[in-house]
């Protein structure tokens, strides 16, 4: 703790009835004041100095936290985005598979079939091109489920 400097009353105010000896006394006193609050004001910058420094580090920090948070937050939306395309078009073929099933079953029982076997295995082409495209779409997401993973990873080992 530094030492606490006295108050302006210590010194005399008047310097025109002192004694060369008490004039010399109290104009050291004020030096070695004036030398303890120069050694404290630059105390006090250099933490300042420190703090504003250990501030800009902290901002790019959470700067840098925000930006692959972000970044991540995307990449997890677009996962998600195809998880929701692919399941919406199996559905969608699936359903297809179904209702013209439904219909090869009625036809046939009318002795309609032919037209409606056509239609069916072309609704099973549909299909195969749908889980096809299906599969792609997945490994895709493998693929950036991986990357995000080893972002992840590699994120972790730099901030630790």
């Amino acid at each position: 703790m530094p030492k606490a400097l006295p108050t302006t009353s210590a010194f005399p105010s008047e310097v025109s009835d002192l004694e060369r000896e008490a004039l010399e006394a109290a104009y050291l006193d004020l030096r070695q004041c004036y030398r303890s609050l120069m050694v404290s004001r630059g105390q006090y910058k250099g933490q300042a100095q420190r703090g504003r420094e250990a501030i800009t580090q902290l901002e790019s920090r959470i700067r840098a936290i925000a930006e692959k948070e972000a970044s991540v937050r995307t990449e997890a939306y677009e996962m998600l985005q195809i998880v929701t395309d692919v399941i919406g078009d199996l559905e969608d073929a699936g359903d297809d598979l179904v209702n013209e099933f439904g219909a090869y079953q009625l036809g046939r029982r009318s002795y309609q079939g032919g037209t409606f076997i056509g239609r069916l295995v072309k609704s099973v082409i549909r299909f195969i091109n749908r889980w096809t495209r299906s599969k792609e779409k997945l490994e895709i997401l493998v693929q950036k489920q991986n990357q995000i993973k080893n972002q992840l990873e590699a994120d972790n080992g730099e901030n630790s």
